[in-house]
């Protein structure tokens, strides 16, 4: 897991389920749907943030890939300039 990931995590998704858990404990009339719905809700925002997670890493590696050719570039226009 990406470091990034790990900080919305602790810092963002597990405080949010525990106080939307509270939230819904504390309206007894409506506590089944209420839980389904923040459960779907954590749910889903798990899989936006894994899917994030997944792009962001594909989008650093091709950065990298990006860099090597370009300074390779560099370094053959310097080799070819001496």
């Amino acid at each position: 897991m990406v470091g990034p990931s790990i900080i919305f995590y602790i810092f963002f998704a597990v405080p949010y389920i525990f106080l939307m858990y509270w939230l819904v404990k504390q309206d007894k009339k409506k506590y089944a749907w209420g839980l389904a719905i923040v459960t779907i809700i954590a749910i889903v925002g798990i899989i936006v943030s894994q899917k994030a997670s997944k792009v962001a890493i594909q989008n650093y590696k091709q950065h990298q890939i990006d860099a090597r050719e370009i300074e390779r570039e560099n370094q053959q226009d310097s080799l070819n300039n001496q």
